[in-house]
């Protein structure tokens, strides 16, 4: 990935780069995804813009993307498959006066802009850790670039999705090319094998890793539909469940920042998209149930280590919160009138609520909530209780490692994988290789068990430690954004609240180049979204706790005008 540079710095353009010596892969991972574009616009709009002058730019650049963008949104709608709300509409409206905005602000820009440079408004290719993310300069223009190039994507999403503007076609089961594809892809991956920065057990670019080779294998799973992976899938999912305790204990154990701002960093992170799509696309949330899960058990961790934070550094403490987080999850989920009192009231009961078109016959609403979620109820507090633990396992680790002699060393590993395989036998004969309804009912209780077997393997030399594969570490930082648009840019639904059961096809009866060319769609625009995102974020969300209220108060403001004009127009637009 580029490496991080002093903020504000324009981003090299491809004539720097040509000046630049160096490895070519060096070279390409420091160009920005919009240079070239960027180096296109500065040649043939600069000129005929400043000739015209700022205003009069800014009015030329507002008209154009306003028609142009109320165009496409009117052709789209032209085409839609159902009928629209008000939120649509209003994520419509909020979409055209982005891109307008925008527009009349880089008119300006060019129009401003000597003849022989151009102060770009950077996208900002950023990464989750803001110490490898690259600038986003300052003042408003990165942000509406990053939210005018944002509403784009969602009117592609719908295109996709939501019209039949894009065939769709039956899913390709065939187990033997999914297993020659996994196959292909884990050579891929092992060719990208590099070393940590700092080595150690569960580094980050090891998490990462094993995030991005179970999304893939999650996703070809969907994409394959091949659902005797079903159990396997449900430990994949408990995985990720159990990072959120595991990663977020961590954080809040180390620095002990439980502010306002960390909180809504972390919540935009895990929503802002997640609610967006819902709002344009006119799904609920549960059908995206990862985040709300993730959103939830990320709060608890928050709750348990915020109460009494000041005897964080207490182990006892520490483990009686794990046991008091533990037990307030057994009340919360198999006590069935607390649970309905929790999540049923108005409020929360919405948020939460899912109807399945493919399955009327449920007709509670907190169904599918009590069951997704309720698989990987306790997993997270295990990840409490891992991180809580991980000293003791450095420890054994080095003891091992201390030992000079090949064969006692030998025999430490050789025990160690010894006791995982007895346990992983044992759990897969009496649990693991169940039929998914009988398996769904031990889940709960036993999915730690591969998790921890997977940990100790994993990590157990030195080497292992030290490397991990860069594909799947990469894949990793964009979990959430592939899962998303897996139903609506990779596949099709079945339209409102729906699964994603069929392909999504631009080449019919050309099952392989169909899917090399919409799956490289599908990747450049999860990432594109992950990094606006974030990018999006560090524009409304201010680092400085006293600016938190007044920026929200704003996001409020902005909320109440959106919903004012997405009834307006639903009122204005006659329903086809």
């Amino acid at each position: 990935m580029p490496e991080a540079t002093t903020k504000g710095a324009a981003p090299p353009t491809p004539a720097d780069l040509v000046l630049t010596p160096g490895p070519w892969r060096e070279q390409l991972a420091a160009l920005e995804p919009c240079a070239t574009m960027d180096s296109a616009i500065v040649k043939y709009l600069s000129p005929p813009l400043r000739r015209l002058g700022e205003p009069a730019a800014r009015v030329v650049g507002f008209a154009l993307a306003l028609a142009a963008s109320a165009s496409t949104l009117a052709y789209l709608g032209a085409h839609a498959t159902d009928v629209h709300t008000p939120a649509q509409f209003a994520m419509g409206f909020l979409g055209v006066a982005v891109v307008a905005a925008w527009a009349a602000a880089e008119a300006v820009r060019l129009a401003g802009t000597p003849a022989g440079g151009y102060e770009k408004a950077s996208t900002a290719d950023v990464e989750a850790d803001k110490a490898d993310a690259p600038p986003v300069g300052e003042g408003a223009a990165p942000a509406l670039r990053a939210g005018a190039e944002f509403a784009v994507l969602m009117a592609f999403i719908y295109a996709c999705d939501r019209t039949d503007l894009v065939a769709k076609g039956p899913k390709h089961t065939e187990p033997k090319d999914f297993w020659m594809l996994w196959a292909l892809i884990c050579v891929a991956a092992v060719c990208t094998l590099r070393g940590c920065k700092t080595p150690r057990c569960l580094a980050r670019e090891q998490t990462e890793e094993w995030k991005g080779w179970m999304q893939l294998m999650f996703l070809l799973y969907h994409y394959f539909a091949q659902g005797q992976l079903y159990n396997a899938i449900r430990v994949y999912i408990a995985a990720y469940v159990w990072m959120t305790g595991y990663g977020n204990f961590l954080y809040y154990s180390k620095t002990g920042n439980f502010g306002a701002v960390r909180v809504c960093q972390t919540l935009f992170r895990l929503n802002f998209f997640v609610v967006i799509v819902c709002l344009s696309l006119r799904n609920e949330y549960m059908l995206y149930y990862i985040a709300p899960m993730h959103t939830l058990f990320t709060l608890f961790v928050w709750l348990a280590l915020r109460v009494a934070k000041a005897h964080n550094k207490n182990g006892k403490v520490v483990w009686a919160k794990i046991c008091a987080t533990l037990a307030c999850v057994w009340l919360l989920y198999d006590v069935d009138w607390v649970f309905r009192h929790a999540f049923g009231w108005p409020g929360m009961r919405q948020l939460v609520a899912f109807h399945d078109p493919l399955h009327p016959e449920f007709k509670d609403e907190l169904h599918e909530w009590h069951f997704r979620s309720g698989l990987d109820r306790y997993v997270w507090v295990f990840g409490m209780a891992c991180a809580a633990g991980m000293p003791w396992l450095e420890a054994a680790y080095a003891k091992v490692d201390a030992i000079r002699e090949t064969a006692p060393k030998g025999a430490a590993f050789a025990a160690a994988l010894g006791a995982v395989g007895v346990v992983l036998v044992v759990y897969g004969k009496e649990v693991f290789l169940l039929d998914k309804y009988a398996y769904n009912k031990y889940h709960p209780y036993t999915s730690w068990l591969p998790i921890l077997a997977y940990i100790i393997v994993r990590n157990l030399t030195p080497w292992l430690r030290a490397r991990y594969l860069h594909l799947f570490t990469f894949l990793g930082q964009v979990t959430l954004e592939t899962y998303i648009l897996q139903f609506h840019i990779w596949m099709k639904t079945t339209g409102l609240n729906g699964s994603p059961k069929f392909l999504l096809v631009l080449f019919p009866n050309y099952f392989w180049l169909n899917f090399a060319v919409v799956s490289a769609v599908y990747f450049l625009v999860s990432v594109r979204v992950f990094r606006l995102t974030v990018a999006l974020r560090d524009a409304l969300v201010p680092e400085d706790a006293e600016d938190l209220p007044a920026a929200l108060g704003k996001l409020g403001v902005a909320g109440v005008v959106l919903a004012a004009a997405g009834h307006a127009l639903r009122a204005a637009v006659p329903k086809a």
